[in-house]
């Protein structure tokens, strides 16, 4: 039984560090829409270019968002397997 439990232990630990990296990934999502001058890239503008960086901002939004579902997943699996343990310690503790 305590090799279960600590399977279980270990396996949502490494969910949550999957969770919290999925969500920090998601944080560092930027948008600044760049373009090539003189061979070097330059931020564009905002009153120059505004359709720019409307596509940008969808684009990181959609970035943000694809790395929010995989924390989320990560999040409930790493609940599941918590909630398992705790049941199986209970469970096993009024057993004897």
């Amino acid at each position: 039984m305590n090799i279960l439990l600590g399977v279980l232990a270990v396996a949502t630990l490494l969910s949550g560090c999957a969770s919290a990296y999925y969500w920090y990934q998601s944080s560092k999502v930027m948008v600044m829409p760049m373009e090539m001058i003189k061979g070097e890239l330059q931020p564009i503008p905002v009153e120059s270019n505004p359709t720019e960086w409307i596509r940008a901002v969808y684009l990181g939004i959609e970035k943000a968002g694809d790395f929010n579902k995989k924390a989320s997943v990560y999040t409930a699996i790493a609940v599941f397997l918590s909630v398992v343990a705790s049941l199986i310690s209970v469970l096993s503790a009024s057993a004897t």
